[in-house]
């Protein structure tokens, strides 16, 4: 029994004229009603099938222009390289820096991915950790790098926006006039001073102040240390013995 034949000339044509189209406008434009005849035609050309509308429409990879998600519209029609939702959200979260949160992922894929993120969690391809409250969908193989990278954002981001909050360093001006004054201090006199002014502020005040001053938690905390021990020598800058040894001592050796 021979098969029968279909020409995918009318079939591309409809793909170069319409982009996107349903399953039933490929069985007209093939002449058949199987289901099985037109994937196959679909496989030889490239297709691609929507990960959004229940994956009701098709397109040819050909016409695609995706994005550096792998994703790509049409008319608010969404097509993935990876094809389907999950495997589309795998594949993001694999190859982020620090993991997605599902608001962040919805954002991106542009449908609901809740019941697709539980499914990932639950067969384990993807893990997730909670984070204030809200989870974090990370990598099997680099999640524990994901998860430390996320934090140490958010803390970034959480100093960024109390660095104005901080009492007496509220305004601009204020800002402009103590970066000024610090550039006539030495760096003992920086450290004791901020030093005392996070003593002052309290608990958290150290790293606050370094991203507000540019200069380095550690300095400051050292100077904090100085002011609460009030072992401080008037007039030198570092503690005898210590800086770079001398040329006379380094031509003794």
């Amino acid at each position: 029994m021979r098969l029968a034949k279909y020409s995918h000339r009318k079939l591309l044509g409809l793909f170069s004229r319409d982009v996107v189209l349903t399953l039933d406008s490929i069985k007209e434009a093939l002449g058949t009603t199987s289901k099985a005849t037109v994937f196959r035609k679909l496989k030889s050309l490239g297709h691609r099938a929507s990960y959004s509308h229940a994956g009701k429409y098709h397109t040819l990879d050909t016409l695609a222009s995706y994005n550096k998600y792998g994703i790509w519209s049409f008319n608010q029609i969404y097509f993935s390289q990876q094809g389907s939702l999950v495997d589309t959200l795998e594949a993001i979260i694999n190859k982020s820096q620090e993991g997605y949160f599902a608001s962040e992922l919805q954002t991106l894929v542009h449908v609901r991915v809740f019941n697709a993120l539980t499914q990932l969690v639950v067969s384990g391809r993807v893990l997730r950790e909670q984070i204030a409250g809200e989870y974090l969908y990370i990598s099997k193989v680099l999640g524990t790098d994901q998860l430390a990278r996320r934090k140490q954002s958010i803390m970034l981001c959480a100093c960024k926006e109390e660095k104005v909050l901080i009492p007496g360093f509220g305004s601009e001006v204020v800002t402009d006039c103590l970066q000024t004054f610090l550039s006539i201090l030495d760096e003992r006199q920086k450290r004791l001073y901020l030093g005392l002014e996070s003593m002052k502020l309290g608990h958290g005040s150290d790293l606050r102040l370094s991203q507000l001053t540019g200069i380095n938690v550690k300095t400051i905390a050292k100077g904090r240390r100085e002011l609460s021990s009030k072992n401080i020598t008037p007039g030198r800058i570092r503690k005898v013995g210590s800086g770079r040894s001398s040329i006379k001592k380094k031509l003794m050796w």
